[in-house]
């Protein structure tokens, strides 16, 4: 694993194998980090899910990297709300403990916190936070940069440059130009 995005996936992989034999209909996928109202009434349509963001990297005295797997769950009538989502916490907390990655040394912190409200409650969803952390090994990217030629090809396959002219900005804009 040589990056972030590379760690983030495989975190979403490893949980999505662990969680799909007890869950088959659970989604299981990456998530940029926190919701709005907006965003759980989206995400709430595709319950049960488990949507994994990686919302902290540190590179010092302590490699670390901390993920936040967000359960959300939406009962039916024959769930009580709490219970549903309690269950999967209860299962995704193992998965999480037992998942292998190259660099990590170890695992630690596992912590679930409910973030039940009544705004949450009046769209029939619950939301746990299952809070992670990876200790990677000592420097574990070497201080290597990733190439940004991708963005450059890009630009070069959709009709855009990659160079800025430098030009007079004047104190108003004519949008008729």
């Amino acid at each position: 694993m040589s990056d972030y995005l590379t760690i983030r996936d495989a975190a979403v992989e490893q949980i999505k194998a662990g969680m799909q034999p007890l869950y088959p209909k659970m989604t299981v996928e990456a998530h940029p980090g926190l919701f709005t109202e907006q965003s759980i009434r989206r995400d709430a349509q595709r319950t049960p899910a488990i949507l994994t963001s990686l919302v902290k990297a540190a590179d010092g005295e302590r490699n670390n990297i901390t993920f936040v797997s967000w359960v959300l769950y939406r009962s039916s009538s024959a769930d009580t709300l709490y219970d549903g989502a309690l269950k999967i916490v209860s299962a995704l907390i193992p998965v999480i403990r037992k998942a292998d990655f190259e660099l990590v040394i170890k695992d630690t912190n596992i912590e679930a916190e409910c973030l039940y409200s009544g705004a949450l409650d009046a769209m029939n969803i619950t939301l746990w936070a299952v809070k992670w952390e990876l200790v990677l090994g000592d420097h574990a990217f070497n201080g290597e940069g990733q190439s940004l030629s991708g963005l450059e090809e890009f630009g070069e396959l959709h009709g855009t440059t990659g160079i800025v002219e430098a030009e007079e900005i004047n104190d108003h804009t004519n949008m008729e130009e």
